[in-house]
């Protein structure tokens, strides 16, 4: 038996000799030493180029354990396993082919197992994690935050609704009363929003929504509103004005007119100084002649008047309106005991003369001035107003003569009142302007039913 391993040793040192004189072997490698020692395994690194061909299976060791002692040059590292098995399996060729090169890499680790690439980790791609794309988060879209929308604002608190980026309650907001962006809004009125519903929260000062219709806002000017004055349904009836919100006497007939028009002619309650320290009176109205509104001033009613000044009979009236302007027009006419104007006889009206603000008309001595003049309201013509007490020939052309308390109030040239006479004891006439003031005789005389009167607005 010993005999035959020792002819096996020798056999296969003749290969490694043989290998040696084709050039695979080191030259430096020299075999010494008994043939039955024990030889440690030599791991040498095998250089083989990539191209090459190789008939030696893989799966085979290479370290071959050998009996025969050897000389191993001391850069050859000699942490080599003993225990390899020396049985060499009998399907590797011994014989290495002519054409494989010679000259083997020696940069590959004969450890390394023959099923596995060198240097490439098992079933996994080179530098590539496994089954996660490089540089990508697992599952998560790139700079995306996981689980949260872009530019999406936080989910808006119970009973409220995003409106772009803010939540508003629909149920109150007055800008998105029921809807987003559906803005409340009323004329001269203070909006609001309940139930998802605009609505009016309030009137500005001095409106009313009185007819209780919202689209129209707060419609009612409850300041001068005679059916609601103040508020609505506060009613000042027929004959009050609402000034300021309060129910007020008016200060003349032309407001009493402009209050109520269809009101007719007669004797009204007014307030001439307005919430003045005078008291309401009572004063006569035309509420049909050329417009209405006008306010009696003058009357020459019964009385026989013989005196070079007389005043106004209504001086009250006068003071509040004809001296602080606020009266700009007079109506000059003859009227019956009723104060309906006399048929036949013609009224006019003009601009009140600046002269009237500061006395009355039938107070001054002989004045004359330029007025235009509407004849029973049609259009103004330029003629001469004489009104005063003086001297004078007989009828209205003629000129004021010197000295005299005649008196007389007429208009030249025209057919216009005439009222003469009043200045002196005689009785009082009432005619026209274009015959002389005693043409008519005593049928020409004032009274009760043939009266002179100023009336002003």
């Amino acid at each position: 038996m010993r005999e035959g391993r020792s002819h096996g040793r020798a056999r296969w040192i003749g290969a490694l000799a043989l290998l040696s004189g084709c050039g695979l072997g080191n030259p430096d490698l020299v075999f010494s030493g008994d043939v039955g020692a024990d030889v440690p395994v030599v791991d040498v690194p095998v250089d083989v180029p990539g191209d090459a061909g190789m008939d030696v299976p893989m799966d085979v060791p290479v370290d071959v354990r050998v009996d025969v002692p050897v000389d191993v040059p001391v850069d050859v590292p000699m942490d080599v396993p003993v225990d390899v098995p020396v049985d060499v399996p009998v399907d590797v060729p011994v014989d290495v082919p002519v054409d494989v090169p010679i000259d083997i890499p020696i940069d590959i680790p004969v450890d390394v197992p023959a099923d596995v690439p060198v240097d490439v980790p098992v079933d996994i791609p080179i530098d590539v994690p496994v089954d996660i794309p490089v540089d990508v988060p697992v599952d998560v879209p790139v700079d995306v935050p996981v689980d949260v929308p872009v530019d999406v604002p936080p989910v808006c608190p119970t009973g409220q609704t995003r409106c772009g980026t803010t939540c508003f309650d629909l149920a109150t907001d007055v800008n998105h009363c029921g809807a987003c962006d559906t803005a409340c809004s009323f004329p001269n009125a203070v909006a609001g929003c309940a139930a998802r519903a605009c609505v009016i929260a309030s009137c500005n000062p001095g409106r009313g929504n009185c007819d209780g219709t919202a689209s129209n806002g707060c419609e009612t000017d409850t300041s001068t509103s005679n059916a609601h004055c103040g508020a609505c349904g506060t009613s000042c009836g027929s004959d009050r004005l609402c000034s300021a919100g309060a129910c007020r006497l008016p200060r003349d007939c032309r407001e009493l007119h402009t209050l109520n028009p269809s009101l007719p002619s007669g004797e009204y309650m007014v307030d001439l100084d307005r919430a003045g320290a005078g008291a309401a009176t009572t004063v006569r109205c035309d509420m049909t002649t050329d417009g209405g509104g006008w306010t009696l001033v003058f009357d020459s009613g019964t009385s026989n008047f013989n005196q070079a000044g007389v005043p106004w009979t209504r001086a009250d009236v006068a003071a509040a309106l004809v001296t602080p302007g606020l009266a700009t027009t007079t109506l000059v006419a003859f009227r019956d005991a009723s104060f309906a104007l006399l048929p036949s006889l013609f009224r006019v009206s003009f601009a009140i003369p600046a002269g009237w603000r500061t006395a009355a008309p039938l107070a001054v001595s002989s004045v004359d001035v330029p007025v235009m003049v509407s004849f029973d309201g049609g259009g103004p013509l330029l003629r001469t107003l004489r009104h005063g007490y003086g001297g004078f020939l007989d009828n209205c052309a003629g000129a004021w003569g010197v000295g005299g308390n005649f008196g007389r109030f007429c208009i030249t040239p025209s057919p216009a009142p005439f009222y003469a006479a009043f200045g002196v004891g005689a009785a009082d006439r009432c005619v026209t302007s274009d015959v002389s003031w005693n043409a008519l005789g005593t049928a020409g005389e004032c009274g009760a039913s043939r009266r002179f009167t100023l009336y002003i607005r």
